[in-house]
């Protein structure tokens, strides 16, 4: 339901204005420019004032452990809009399904040949938008085959790598492009579904022009250690 009317106990608009933009960056870390998108966007929706920030802070559940209510698919979609507007480029990812993965394990990973030319026969290919993260587009895109990568990757803790859920195998023909990970995304591949020379998290690949024709392979299973932290109701 729209909350066209606010009381007269409110703050001014501007105000309240003012602490949304300050919780969206300061608390959520979202840059300036996708922080007045999401107010936009939730003042074109016919919430203002001190109503509007209570949304937001709803919305953004604990921030503290990544337990997201709804703020994330809204800020998504607004920087897909921002994209839009900005005219940013599409890149497209071939992701190779754990099914067929676990059909040529035994063959190796060959990155040329009729073997590899077979498996990428079988591989769907995913459009995003330059600027997202992998781990996004699975989330949130709206691109061809988007929601075919949900299926396969789960993403369970709001990219703060917190798990592997996201975890992929790049091609190792592009690995040099998609670059190695930090220590900190180290220390949670070691924890991923079979981890590879190439692994990578698919919330800390983030989408270029470059990038365009990439090859992942998705893996067979994924380690979610989030299933098994007691949060409080």
């Amino acid at each position: 339901m729209k909350l066209r009317q606010i009381s007269s106990a409110s703050r001014p608009p501007d105000e309240a204005e003012a602490e949304a933009l300050e919780f969206l960056t300061g608390i959520c870390g979202y840059d300036e420019r996708t922080s007045h998108g999401v107010i936009r966007a939730v003042r074109d929706s016919g919430v203002s004032g001190a109503q509007m920030v209570s949304m937001l802070k709803g919305m953004a559940g604990r921030v503290e452990v990544g337990q997201d209510a709804g703020l994330e698919a809204l800020v998504a979609s607004v920087r897909q809009q921002l994209g839009r507007e900005e005219g940013r480029a599409t890149v497209r990812i071939r992701c190779i399904p754990p099914h067929v993965w676990a059909r040529h394990a035994e063959e190796g990973w060959d990155t040329s040949g009729p073997a590899h030319d077979q498996i990428l026969a079988q591989s769907f290919t995913v459009e995003a938008m330059e600027g997202m993260s992998l781990a996004d587009v699975a989330k949130y895109g709206s691109g061809e085959n988007a929601d075919l990568l949900a299926e396969h990757l789960e993403c369970a803790c709001s990219g703060v790598m917190a798990c592997s859920t996201c975890h992929v195998v790049v091609d190792p023909a592009w690995f040099s492009r998609v670059g190695d990970p930090e220590e900190a995304e180290l220390d949670m591949l070691d924890l991923a579904f079979e981890p590879q020379d190439t692994s990578r998290l698919g919330c800390q690949i983030r989408l270029s022009p470059d990038l365009d024709g990439m090859v992942v392979r998705i893996p067979m299973g994924a380690n979610n250690m989030m299933d098994h932290i007691p949060f409080p109701d």
